[in-house]
Order: C-alpha cells, then structure tokens, then sequence
C-alpha cells in the first residue's frame, strides 16, 4: 500500500511538472534553432522536425494538457445543470 501511494504520489508530481514546463531544449542544435553541423552547405535551421526556435515538447505534456481542460469543461458543464 505504501509503494502504491508513493507511486501515485511521483505520478501527480510529474504531470504538475510537465503541466509547469512542457518545452525542452532540443537536442539537436542543443536550444539554439540553427543547424549544429555549420558548413556552407548545410548552414540554416535546425534537421529536427520537432524542433520550433530550438525547444521540443516533452513527452507525455500534450496528454496532460488535454486531460486538465476536460477536467475543466466537465466540471462547468455540470455546474450549468
């Protein structure tokens, strides 16, 4: 019972945090936007396709999001019946 709570416990903290921070650095150009491999040839944006100005979405942050605002629209829904 008590690794269960401890568990549930690290759960909620995690996804309060994602909810907190959802962007990362991009591991590619390590944050910076441009490509880390500057030749003249090859010199521009960052390669990774997830990459927007040199942050990426961590894992999971979307899913946590989505559950909060139907968290939110359930409970006004209810409270207008």
């Amino acid at each position: 019972m008590d690794l269960f709570l401890i568990g549930l416990a690290g759960v909620v903290f995690w996804a309060g945090w994602l909810y907190v921070n959802p962007f990362t650095d991009c591991s590619w150009c390590k944050g910076t936007g441009k490509n880390r491999w500057r030749t003249k040839r090859t010199y521009g944006r960052c390669r990774n396709p997830r990459c927007q100005r040199g942050t990426v979405q961590r894992l999971g942050s979307k899913t946590v999001h989505r559950a909060v605002r139907g968290l939110v629209a359930y409970r006004r829904n209810r409270k207008e019946k």
